[in-house]
């Protein structure tokens, strides 16, 4: 079965539509073999890119879970439910989406910013200015200028490429989620207004696989933008990220647009000069782009436009609390207002800490939530993506500590040594029975934090070395 195309960019968009057919059970071995001759890749090149995504269900017996996992928050509290990946629904049912719609939008002067650069390309230098002059940064965890990102795709020449990354693979969160469910033509517009400007051909919407009823958004919503003819001369398309963490790495999700395993690549040279299929390539994720509106003035009207504030930051707030969910905050002082925000702990909890940062963030004790943020910044607790993961006091940190060990063990891609082998020894040492072996944790953390190929193993060796500080550490 191949479906829009068969060149092998469409890869792992040929796997996933593949298991949709059969009912979520993933393309068979034979299968494999079909569609490898098919696309003139030899076999192994196949299997690799259908190993390395979860979502493929490569040769399972069983259809692929839509619902329930075995990561942290759904092993805090409802028990392992199995070994599948973080679905970031982290914050239990939600109603139907009902986005913004297109005619709305507009009304509210949407795809005005867009058509005036449609209309005069000297604009696109104007649009720059504004970018510098609001000061956006990327937000997803770095903070990244955008308008120096635009000038450097713009200064390595050629006809670039526009991603939008809307994976979110990273543990509990769903901040880019609600985003593209409230408001998509924001994202859309922010999208096509840089595409306009770096003088880019094509837009990708990569989009976790998860995100069913957002496909349909997103499909509906392109299709409005380009009757309405503001895509004229741009390739617009969606795809479907595999549920692999690593592809919030830049050109590891590059990679996998290209129809090869989601692996990171040494830079530089950095996408902004060489990128997908050596083209120079704009990515940024669903909220940097809907940011971006800001500098134009944005559009009300939609509960995602909060965000249109540069002060107000958006928490994925998930774990024992009553009201789990998205919770746009501005001047947030402490931590443990999220918990009021989210409407307090549930029955029987006691506030016991926070995971703040993701799968490799800082475990924070309960008494640091109640001090003052900024002394927590101040000493080096980064935000990341926004993500609090609130647990009780009965809760042991050290089994927490050894599920986000694990979920990084699981997520590495495995191709340098020192990520591959280290997460591996840190998960186990962290699981195991008694006294942990501190030494080995320093050691760990040394080596992955200075050695691996990309951020999630430096990353991973950061968290360990936070655990294992002296009175910052996690006990047995």
């Amino acid at each position: 079965m191949l479906a829009r195309g068969d060149d092998r960019g469409r890869l792992l968009e040929i796997l996933l539509e593949v298991r949709d057919a059969k009912g979520g059970i993933g393309i068979s071995q034979a299968g494999l073999l079909a569609l490898a001759e098919r696309l003139r890749l030899f076999p192994s090149e196949a299997y690799e890119v259908a190993t390395a995504f979860p979502a493929v269900n490569y040769a399972a017996t069983t259809p692929y879970a839509a619902d329930g996992c075995g990561d942290l928050v759904c092993g805090l509290l409802h028990g392992a439910l199995g070994a599948g990946v973080c679905r970031n629904r982290c914050d239990g049912p939600r109603p139907e989406p009902v986005p913004r719609s297109f005619a709305a939008y507009r009304a509210a002067g949407g795809y005005g910013q867009l058509g005036r650069i449609m209309a005069d390309p000297g604009a696109a230098a104007q649009m720059l200015e504004r970018l510098s002059v609001h000061q956006a940064v990327g937000r997803a965890g770095v903070g990244f200028p955008v308008a120096e990102k635009w000038r450097q795709v713009i200064a390595a020449g050629g006809t670039p490429v526009v991603i939008v990354n809307g994976d979110e693979g990273e543990l509990a969160i769903f901040k880019d989620r609600f985003i593209l469910e409230n408001d998509p033509h924001g994202v859309i517009e922010a999208a096509l207004v840089a595409a306009r400007v770096i003088g880019a051909d094509q837009v990708f919407l990569y989009v976790r696989d998860d995100y069913v009823p957002i496909h349909a958004i997103l499909r509906q919503a392109l299709m409005e933008v380009a009757g309405a003819g503001l895509a004229e001369g741009l390739a617009l398309e969606l795809r479907r990220s595999g549920g692999a963490f690593i592809c919030g790495e830049e050109t590891a999700l590059i990679a996998s647009l290209e129809g090869r395993p989601a692996r990171p690549v040494e830079r530089p040279p950095f996408p902004t000069a060489c990128g997908y299929l050596g083209r120079p390539t704009l990515l940024h994720n669903v909220e940097t782009f809907y940011r971006v509106t800001a500098a134009w003035g944005g559009t009300l009207g939609s509960p995602a436009s909060a965000l249109l504030d540069p002060e107000v930051r958006l928490f994925s707030v998930s774990g024992r609390v009553c009201a789990p969910g998205p919770k746009p905050m501005r001047g947030l002082l402490r931590l443990a207002d999220l918990v009021e925000i989210a409407g307090g702990m549930q029955d029987g909890h006691a506030l016991g800490g926070m995971v703040i940062g993701g799968s490799a963030g800082a475990l924070v004790s309960a008494a640091d939530c109640y001090r003052p943020l900024a002394d927590l910044l101040d000493e080096g607790l980064r935000l990341g993506t926004g993500g609090a993961i609130v647990f009780g006091a009965t809760d042991e940190p050290r089994a927490i500590a050894a599920r986000m060990a694990a979920y990084l063990a699981r997520e590495s891609c495995g191709q340098c040594g020192p990520c591959r082998i280290g997460t591996a020894h840190a998960s186990r040492a962290l699981a195991a029975p008694g006294p942990l072996d501190q030494h080995l944790l320093e050691d760990l953390a040394a080596v992955m934090g200075e050695a691996s190929l990309c951020a999630l193993g430096r990353n991973a060796g950061r968290f360990l070395g936070r655990l294992s500080i002296p009175g910052r550490g996690v006990s047995a």
